[in-house]
């Protein structure tokens, strides 16, 4: 009887697991949870970021995207603050969502590079696909030269324009490059149907020695 209780349990743990296909999928249902939360994010890091230097904040956008009434162009989310004194007031506001998208993909990182990664694959699949949109969020703006943009302002305020953006802009093409390779780690793990399951995970295959009436 314990025999057949254990093989059912063993069962259950690996039908549990999803095939490839499966994951693609259910990550795709997952993007645009993914997508609100990741500017929530974005937006929240820069109120935040206007609070530690005293600011205050007028205006949170989060959801619908549309088009920003004070710029006049179409974004995904606004954040406007005032009070913002100096250089480096404005300098911390702007770069708050840079920030966070890098600690939190290198936490990230410290999962997906040691035995931490979890044995579960729909927790590999959420972890991978949160990590995703964090490295888009930061990776977009290697790209994105307008004068509404986050890096081409902190650039601007730091006096770096024309062709003195160039070794900043190569400089963040690298962490961009970087925190990629993360993230690709994350996906190795997610698909590799023979990657060691994590510390405490129910073994697939049962001994037939240790069989015992």
């Amino acid at each position: 009887m314990k025999v057949l209780v254990a093989v059912m349990a063993l069962a259950a743990t690996a039908h549990a697991q999803p095939d490839n296909s499966t994951l693609v999928e259910v990550g795709l249902a997952m993007a645009p949870v993914d997508y609100l939360a990741g500017v929530a994010l974005h937006e929240g890091s820069h109120a935040l970021g206007a609070k530690l230097v005293g600011a205050s904040v007028d205006e949170l956008h989060v959801f619908p995207p549309g088009i920003d009434p004070s710029a006049k162009v179409f974004r995904f989310g606004w954040t406007y603050v005032h009070d913002l004194h100096t250089k480096a007031d404005r300098i911390t506001f702007l770069i708050a969502p840079k920030i966070t998208d890098t600690v939190l993909l290198g936490g990230f990182a410290a999962l997906a590079f040691t035995s931490a990664w979890p044995a579960n694959k729909y927790g590999q699949l959420a972890l991978t696909v949160a990590a995703t949109g964090l490295w888009i969020d930061f990776a977009k703006d290697v790209v994105l030269f307008s004068p509404q943009n986050d890096v081409t302002k902190i650039l601007n305020l730091w006096c770096m324009t024309g062709w003195r953006q160039i070794p900043a802009r190569l400089g963040y093409a690298a962490m961009d490059v970087g925190l990629g390779y993360i993230v690709l780690r994350g996906y190795e793990r997610l698909f590799d149907r023979n990657d060691p399951a994590g510390p405490g995970a129910t073994p697939r295959v049962l001994p037939l020695t240790r069989l015992t009436f």
